[in-house]
């Protein structure tokens, strides 16, 4: 009996890997699908990499209308019912991989989102409400006040030329990336809430194996995907995290430098003052208010706070002091000062990411709130944002540990041998 166990235990496994590897033995059908405003580039490499090193067929990757609903995007996609069949599906593409599979009957046999809103998009919510434009005309303002009130309109051109160019990264190529139209039935349908997000297909458990991964990007989010989005536009990378860091220090130095004047001098101290405001607005909306103003867009802010305070002066309350005097002698002037100036105190969320890829939060990602999605296998791509998903060094390690099952908790069907 020892014997006949042993025998069962050395061979079971032996079968059992057999049988997983004759049944994929041919070669897997693929259906690749791109996000909104994207096109069949977004899989291409992908589909060119596991074609060549997998047992996967090149499949059907195509470029689609995207822009008039979940519905319309799903129905271009081929009905393809082959039950080895990969549905891989990039931001709105695995929303609509979840469309097809509750409206076609077996469609395909397993589904794999990267970056995908599957509880929606807060980013469609705030272009819908203004907040994104409120956030841009915000920043460039904070980023041309110090140069402005010290050099002048026309002196302050080159200042004004940064700036429209951080404009134009975070409205033009950002923002592009997810949601080309602010009209779009697409984006209306993706945002948090919304009559599409709350329908049945959302809250519809289905048994098909599910891979979620979801990228983590590291902060600051924002200038790390205008990197990737400049890069992928122009073909040229830009480091905007280092270009704003530079900026900081430019921005911090004037700052103190006015401040420093400003101490000095007998009577142009309110001036002075006053241009230092202006550059430390600057400087703050670059070194934190850009990522806590971002994360607030997109939902992942971490919901702390942090009280800081600051001097400044009621110039009011100082002209009427110095009224008093005339002329003023130096000791009176510093008494007018002095008590003119007041303690304010902002309040702010943290700057530090919450988990996201810089677009999407990761709890949408991994559809936390989505009862369709129980039971997923849910993959981190640590240090990856929405845009590095066509090409990344992590993601290859992640669909290498999908196809060879050796990440914890992947479901068997994704078992893909090597040709």
């Amino acid at each position: 009996m020892k014997k006949i166990i042993l025998i069962i235990y050395i061979a079971l496994p032996i079968f059992l890997l057999n049988n997983r590897i004759s049944s994929a033995q041919t070669d897997r059908t693929p259906i690749y699908v791109h996000g909104l405003g994207d096109n069949s580039s977004q899989w291409a490499g992908w589909q060119t990499l596991f074609s060549q090193e997998r047992r996967i067929s090149t499949g059907s990757n195509n470029s689609y209308n995207s822009i008039n609903g979940i519905s319309n995007f799903a129905g271009q996609v081929p009905n393809v019912t082959y039950n080895n069949t990969i549905f891989f599906g990039h931001s709105t593409g695995g929303v609509v991989a979840r469309h097809i599979e509750q409206t076609r009957s077996n469609p395909f046999g397993g589904i794999i989102t990267a970056g995908a809103p599957m509880d929606g998009a807060r980013i469609s919510n705030s272009l819908n409400s203004g907040q994104t434009a409120n956030f841009i005309v915000d920043g460039s303002d904070k980023v041309l006040r110090g140069p402005i009130r010290q050099l002048g309109l026309a002196a302050a051109i080159v200042y004004a030329v940064a700036g429209h160019k951080l404009k134009s990264v975070a409205e033009d190529k950002v923002n592009d990336v997810l949601v080309r139209s602010q009209v779009s039935t697409t984006s209306n349908d993706l945002a948090e809430g919304s009559a599409y997000m709350n329908n049945g297909y959302r809250n519809n458990y289905t048994a098909m194996p599910k891979i979620h991964i979801y990228g983590n990007e590291n902060s600051p989010v924002l200038w790390r995907i205008a990197s990737t989005a400049f890069f992928q536009n122009f073909g040229s990378y830009v480091d905007f995290v280092d270009v704003t860091q530079q900026a900081n220090s430019v921005y911090t130095a004037n700052k103190w430098a006015n401040i420093a004047a400003g101490v000095a001098s007998v009577f142009g101290a309110p001036y002075y003052f006053w241009v230092a405001d202006g550059w430390a607005d600057g400087a703050n909306w670059l070194n934190d208010g850009s990522e806590r103003g971002w994360n607030d867009l997109i939902g992942s802010s971490i919901p702390a706070s942090i009280t800081t305070s600051a001097q400044s002066m009621d110039y009011n309350s100082f002209n009427q002091c110095m009224s008093n005097y005339s002329p003023a002698t130096y000791d009176q002037y510093r008494q007018c000062q002095q008590q003119s100036l007041y303690t304010v105190y902002y309040t702010s969320y943290s700057p530090v990411n919450s988990l996201s890829d810089g677009f999407i939060k990761a709890p949408s990602q991994t559809g936390f709130y989505s009862a369709w999605s129980n039971g997923a296998t849910r993959i981190e791509a640590l240090g990856v944002n929405h845009l590095e998903m066509r090409e990344h060094e992590v993601m290859r390690n992640i669909y290498n540990g999908v196809f060879d099952l050796s990440i914890p908790g992947v479901n068997s069907f994704f078992f893909t041998p090597r040709r």
